[in-house]
């Protein structure tokens, strides 16, 4: 979810106040170390331990607090309870989730609709900065990237091997035969990218040309199966060995053609390295054994994956055009005048129906062990300072002063960028919420995070 700062004593004592209604037994019940989590850009995260006594023992558990937007959102006629009812459905089958405990859907309790879950214990690969340039996917060995990402191909075809009648999934809109799985969707996506523009005059020619393209070539899918919706790598918590532990943001769950979910989750994938000019890691999957491993995994032949390509690329297109707007109302700073319709989807779309480019690409995929990179920072308020990084060949140095031309500023003060640093304030909520602005080329910014965070250590 895109906002400002939730004041956090104010969300603790509200909070605190209706875990005490919902748990009448508990005696001294307390929250602590509550506290910010994750990206948030549909929903928003907290964590926070609970404690409390009960028949004389003492008790604390891990919890995780989900928040559905106060301001901005991303998705139209946001509906939280769907998220929570298809965890709750599914805890205890074969899909890995977190145990939901409560859903509140009054806003007046915390200002939103909200849930709590039980929290897991794992490592989550990062959306920002992109998983193929930092944290734990860019730091596994390439064995290690190879196994997690079989362990989530192998967890998104359990999802779709369920049985999702007897597990009571009905109420997601059962389709009937024919193209319907698919009518559904793309009714939805319809509604969704009209809603998304700013005026019914505006237009976005290459998401309206990959609709009309989506209507006309609908076909019959051979199965419908539970389906994730929002399938990629940054949903997917996992051990320190690289198993699944849980998968995340059911949010967009659906019934239809589970290949949806496989073209999705390779789209992300390469909208995360590609896409935006990063080279994919060694040991990362390719397309084609993907396919392969869902077949073997499954039983299914992959039949359609060209039409669920372009499917996942036009809804990926939607979410990112509403995102962008929404980084605008914020203020935010984009290095990229013509993004809303120039962007990797819109791009990715163009080649795959071979319709004109919407512009020149972003950039080019770089390898910044290949070049020399300069990064200046501006350090602001107490304890700030101006110092830049040289990196060269993945390995920065620092200097103190200001350099010339550099090809990315980065602007915070010096007790955020500490924060960031120490990992308790999180970049993407820094930087859209105006506490942190890069000028330049902010994907080599990404690549370097890894190299730059070390020298602050």
């Amino acid at each position: 979810m895109l906002s400002r700062q939730v004041e956090l004593g104010e969300l603790q004592a509200r909070l605190l106040a209706w875990l005490q209604k919902k748990m009448p037994d508990a005696n001294k019940l307390a929250i602590t170390n509550l506290e910010r989590s994750g990206a948030g850009i549909s929903n928003e995260t907290f964590l926070f331990n609970l404690t409390w006594q009960e028949h004389g023992k003492s008790q604390s558990e891990g919890m995780v607090l989900r928040c559905a937007p106060r301001s901005f959102p991303v998705y139209p006629d946001y509906d939280l309870s769907i998220q929570f009812r298809v965890m709750k459905a599914l805890h205890g089958s074969e899909v890995p989730v977190s145990r939901v405990h409560w859903l509140e859907q009054d806003a007046k309790v915390l200002g939103t609709a909200f849930y709590v879950m039980r929290k897991i214990e794992g490592v989550v690969p990062p959306e920002f900065p992109p998983y193929h340039s930092f944290g734990v996917y860019f730091e596994a060995t390439p064995d290690r990237r190879a196994k997690m990402w079989w362990a989530a191909i192998k967890a998104m075809s359990q999802v779709h091997k369920t049985d999702w009648k007897k597990l009571g999934l009905s109420f997601l809109g059962v389709p009937k035969g024919g193209t319907d799985p698919l009518d559904r969707q793309l009714d939805y996506f319809e509604r969704y990218l009209n809603w998304a523009k700013d005026s019914p005059e505006e237009q976005q020619p290459i998401l309206e040309a990959a609709l009309k393209w989506l209507r006309g070539n609908r076909y019959v899918p051979a199965r419908v199966t539970l389906c994730w919706g929002d399938a990629r790598m940054p949903n997917t918590m996992f051990s320190p060995d690289g198993d699944v532990l849980a998968l995340f943001d059911w949010e967009m769950a659906f019934l239809g053609d589970p290949q949806a979910d496989l073209a999705f989750f390779l789209l992300l994938d390469w909208v995360d390295s590609e896409g935006y000019g990063i080279p994919r890691l060694e040991g990362a999957p390719g397309r084609d054994e993907t396919v392969q491993r869902y077949q073997e995994l499954t039983g299914w032949e992959v039949d359609h994956l060209h039409y669920n390509e372009v499917f996942a690329v036009f809804r990926a297109g939607i979410v990112m055009l509403k995102v962008l707007k929404n980084f605008k109302k914020l203020g935010v700073a984009m290095d990229q005048k013509d993004a809303e319709s120039n962007n990797p989807c819109t791009q990715r779309l163009a080649s795959l129906l071979s319709l004109p480019a919407p512009g020149a690409p972003a950039r080019q995929t770089t390898r910044v062990e290949d070049i020399t990179v300069t990064v200046q920072f501006r350090l602001t308020g107490d304890g700030g300072c101006d110092w830049y990084a040289v990196c060269e060949k993945g390995m920065a140095t620092r200097h103190e002063g200001v350099v010339e031309n550099p090809n990315c500023t980065l602007t915070a003060s010096a007790a955020d960028w500490a924060a960031i640093q120490r990992g308790e304030l999180d970049r993407f909520n820094a930087w859209t919420g105006g506490r942190l602005k890069i000028d330049g080329d902010m994907t080599l910014m990404l690549q370097l995070e890894e190299a730059i965070s070390r020298l602050n250590r």
